[in-house]
């Protein structure tokens, strides 16, 4: 039988293989993913890498990186649904890969035998292995999102941080500082703010202060940043202030972005995001040897990030993703000594495996997601009863080998209820209805509507009739709809009557189901449905 270190190189790639499956095979989630998609699709369509698009419009919500990505892919492969979701599982993989050099780096592999006579598996595998083996990761792995990006330069900052310290070489803080920079221009200036948090504490405590700054770092920084932001603010001049006062003091300082929630908000996400590999850690303190200097560096690294997102006034799930780095790190380091903790974990998967596949026979499920929902709960609670079993045994990289089963089996157990989900919560299927009544010269209006999934389908912009700009889910848009309305893509109410007399123009009308006015004004002008699904409806002459 092969030894540990070969099980867990192939079981490696079983996992990254296992992540890939299903990538496509479903469609793109209103707002967030729709919206991130139809950006890189007009990246794409005009080949502008400088300025992101939302339905011809200035989209400053967030920096370049991620819709470059994607747009790039978009060239190769298409505008798909696979093309939008492939750059965020590119950055988790890359993200694993750094982890295993790094712990690879930081701790020689382990020499002495276990009880059983096998070597003990090395910590650089198992930190790459339990990091793509979180719930978390996985998620934001195939997700159209900027979090995998972000917390791929995150955790390179923080990591070389460590280093720069330890071995006090400037290369490492001039690298951590590059990371930092390209973090920036892929979410805004929180990935200055949380390798910091953690590396200033730590290099104070080591008295290695000065080993975080060097020129070549500032430079690096400065090179990451400073071209695309210059260009951006040629064609923006108010680009900075909407970056650093909106979309950064107001969206972590106060409740003006809507996204508040309790100090505990985070914790089951920790929790649970980070699956079974929390309970491994929480079921194992003992293990925790909190006098070894990378082990404090790793404590730090989770507790820091976390209560500053508590403490701040914007909260989403995704925001804690960096913490499932150091969370597979500290994993790494102590899974020789955990076995309390993997039987802990063990027992809880068994546990709930249970009772999900019991959940759909006992649980009243809509009806619109009853029968998927209830394929993939008795799907995932299956897998988790079997990883859980196999998790009892004495064998410590077959232990960790069953924990992970329950996890990368998720993109294929979950897919029935996520298809479930896309049909009420996609217009792909809308855009299907309405594609034979589309010519180039139609015009597609969006009345108090607009889902970039819809212009992602259908390929095309839209005018959009709102007195706001809330439809575009921008807030950039929406504190700047008065200079953008009455332009190509945004009208006002107004512009919708003298639009209903015009009858020598081919137009499809998208209203909201539950828009009364709307639908009744449209019926009135003697226009037909022509398509509908679960959150609009489409009218035409």
């Amino acid at each position: 039988m092969a030894g540990p270190s070969s099980l867990l190189r192939w079981w490696l790639l079983a996992v990254v293989l296992a992540l890939s499956i299903h990538l496509g095979g479903f469609p793109l989630f209103d707002p967030d993913e729709g919206r991130n998609a139809e950006v890189g699709r007009e990246m794409a369509a005009t080949n502008d890498y400088v300025m992101p698009r939302l339905d011809g419009l200035p989209y400053l919500d967030k920096p370049i990186v991620y819709f470059a990505a994607e747009a790039a892919a978009m060239e190769v492969l298409g505008p798909t649904e696979t093309a939008a979701r492939l750059p965020a599982l590119l950055f988790t993989l890359i993200n694993a890969a750094f982890l295993w050099w790094f712990m690879r780096r930081c701790v020689a592999p382990p020499s002495s035998a276990d009880e059983t006579g096998a070597q003990p598996p090395q910590g650089d595998l198992i930190a790459a292995i339990v990091f793509l083996a979180t719930p978390l990761a996985i998620s934001f792995s195939r997700t159209v999102i900027f979090d995998s990006a972000l917390a791929l330069f995150i955790t390179m900052a923080t990591a070389f941080f460590y280093l720069a310290c330890e071995e006090e070489s400037r290369k490492w803080s001039g690298l951590a500082w590059l990371a930092i920079g390209l973090g920036v221009i892929t979410k805004g200036p929180v990935a200055l703010a949380l390798p910091l948090l953690v590396a200033i504490p730590y290099a104070i405590w080591r008295k290695r202060f000065r080993a975080l700054w060097s020129w070549s770092g500032l430079g690096l920084f400065i090179l990451a940043v400073a071209p695309w932001v210059w260009a951006i603010s040629r064609a923006i001049p108010d680009f900075l202030h909407y970056v650093l006062v909106t979309e950064t003091a107001q969206r972590l300082a106060t409740k003006a972005l809507k996204r508040t929630g309790p100090p505990w908000y985070f914790i089951p996400y920790i929790i649970g995001g980070a699956l079974p590999w929390s309970i491994v850690l929480l079921g194992s303190p003992k293990a925790i040897d909190r006098r070894d200097r990378l082990t404090i560096f790793l404590l730090l690294w989770i507790a820091i990030p976390f209560l500053f997102f508590s403490i701040s006034q914007s909260k989403r799930p995704q925001y804690i993703l960096p913490l499932m780095a150091p969370v597979a790190l500290l994993v790494a380091r102590i899974w020789r000594d955990a076995r309390m903790g993997s039987r802990v974990a063990a027992i809880v998967l068994l546990i709930a495996g249970a009772a999900l596949v019991i959940a759909p026979f006992v649980a009243h499920l809509p009806a619109e997601y009853g029968e998927a929902a209830k394929v993939s709960a008795i799907a995932i609670g299956a897998t988790w009863i079997i990883g859980g079993a196999l998790a009892l045994m004495p064998r410590r990289d077959f232990a960790l080998v069953a924990l992970t089963i329950p996890m990368i089996a998720i993109p294929l157990t979950a897919n029935p209820i996520m298809q479930a989900i896309g049909a009420r919560r996609s217009e792909a299927g809308l855009v299907e209805q309405l594609r034979p009544l589309v010519t180039p010269k139609t015009e597609v209006v969006g009345i108090d509507s607009f889902s970039g999934s819809m212009t992602f389908y259908a390929q095309r912009t839209m005018i959009v009739v709102t007195p706001d700009a809330e439809e575009l889910t921008s807030n950039y848009l929406i504190r700047h709809y008065a200079t953008f309305a009455g332009g190509a893509s945004i009208k006002p109410e107004s512009w919708l009557g003298g639009a209903l007399l015009d009858a020598t123009t081919p137009r499809i009308y998208i209203v909201r189901n539950n828009d009364a006015p709307h639908r009744a004004q449209l019926a009135a002008r003697g226009l037909r449905v022509v398509g509908s699904d679960a959150r609009y409806v489409a009218y035409a002459r």
